[in-house]
C-alpha cells in the first residue's frame, strides 16, 4: 500500500504496480481519476496503470508493507488512520523533513526508514510528471529486519527503481533534511527550478552558506555529515532533475501547506537543543511561513 497519493505517491505506486498488488490511497479528485482511466505518468518514466487499486481511505486490505508519501505534517493522522496495520504491515517513510520514522515507530511495530531521490511534479488528477530520478536508500529503524529491507529493496530495483540497503538510514535522512533544507526554501520562495540553482553565483553561494550551518547544526547533534559530500549531491540533484519542480514551491504555488517545520524548522529546534546558532535556518523558515500565508 502507498499511503499518500501526490506526486511521489503516484509515481512508486505506478512503478511498482507493473509487478506488484498496489493499492494507493490519496486525494478523492485523484482517485477518482484513477479509477475511472488509470494512472498517467511522462516524462522519464512513461506508463499508464489501470492496475492500481486507488481509494481514499484504508479498507480491509492487509498489505505487507505500507509506504508512507503523505506530507511530514500529516504523518500523525497518517499512522492513526493506519492503525489496524500497526502489528502487521512493515511501515516505510519514504518522506521529507527529520521526525518522520520516530513517529511511525511511536505506534507501529516494524519500521525501515528510506530517502528517495525523484523529481515528480502533479499534472493533474490522474496524472504525474517524471522530471528526474535518483537512488532510493533503505534502513533498519524498529523492529524489522535486514531481510525485510532487502525484499523491498529488490522490489524497487525490479521495477527500475534504483534502491540499496543502508547501515545508518539517521544519517541519510539528515543529509536529505539538509539538501531540503537549502533546495526546498530558495526554489519555493525564488520560483526557480531545480536546476535553475546552478550557474548563478550568488544562489550557489547561498546554497553553500545553508548547508554549511546544517551541517554544523547535524555535528552538535552527534549526526556524522559531510558538507562537501552533501553540496556535491546537491549539484548531481539539480542537474538530474533540473526541469522539476521542488515539492515546496509546487505548495506555495498552489496556497497549500509546505513540509518547512520538518525541514529548516526542525533543524532549527536542534539547533536550540544543541546550542548552536540557526540565523540562516531561522530567517528561511520565517520567510516561508510568510509565504504560506499569502494568497
Amino acid at each position: 500500500m502507498v499511503y499518500g497519493g501526490g506526486a511521489l505517491g503516484s509515481l512508486v505506486a505506478a512503478r511498482l504496480s507493473s509487478t506488484y498488488d498496489i493499492s494507493l490511497i490519496g486525494r478523492a479528485e485523484h482517485v477518482k481519476a484513477i479509477q475511472k482511466d488509470g494512472l498517467r505518468v511522462t516524462g522519464r518514466t512513461t506508463c499508464k496503470s489501470h492496475s492500481i487499486r486507488a481509494y481514499t481511505k484504508v479498507g480491509n486490505e492487509k498489505p505487507d508493507v505500507v509506504l508512507l508519501t503523505v506530507k511530514a505534517y500529516d504523518t500523525k493522522y497518517a499512522i492513526e488512520k493506519l492503525k489496524p496495520l500497526w502489528n502487521q504491515s512493515i511501515f516505510v517513510s519514504l518522506q521529507n523533513g527529520l521526525g518522520n520514522e520516530e513517529i511511525l515507530a511511536g505506534k507501529a511495530e516494524n519500521v525501515l526508514g528510506a530517502v528517495i531521490n525523484q523529481g515528480v511534479t502533479f499534472s493533474a488528477p490522474g496524472e504525474i510528471y517524471h522530471a528526474g530520478e535518483g537512488e532510493t536508500d533503505i534502513g533498519l529503524f524498529q523492529g524489522a529486519t535486514l531481510d525485510d529491507a532487502t525484499n523491498i529493496v529488490e522490489a524497487f530495483n525490479i521495477v527500475g527503481l534504483k534502491a540499496k540497503v543502508v547501515s545508518d538510514i539517521r544519517e541519510k535522512v539528515w543529509a536529505k533534511v539538509i539538501l531540503n533544507a537549502a533546495v526546498n526554501p530558495l526554489t519555493g520562495l525564488l520560483k526557480k527550478r531545480t536546476g535553475e540553482l546552478i550557474g548563478n553565483p550568488h544562489l550557489e553561494a547561498a546554497v553553500r552558506e545553508i548547508v554549511q550551518e546544517s551541517v554544523a547544526i547535524a555535528k552538535a547533534s552527534d549526526i556524522v555529515a559531510e558538507e562537501n559530500s552533501i553540496l556535491d549531491k546537491i549539484w548531481e540533484v539539480a542537474k538530474a532533475t533540473k526541469d522539476n519542480k521542488s515539492s515546496m514551491l509546487q505548495d506555495l504555488e498552489r496556497g497549500r501547506q509546505t513540509e518547512i517545520e520538518a525541514i529548516n524548522g526542525a533543524l532549527v529546534l536542534k539547533a536550540h537543543a544543541a546550542g548552536v546558532p540557526a540565523p540562516k535556518n531561522e530567517l528561511l523558515a520565517t520567510m516561508v511561513r510568510c509565504a504560506e500565508q499569502i494568497k
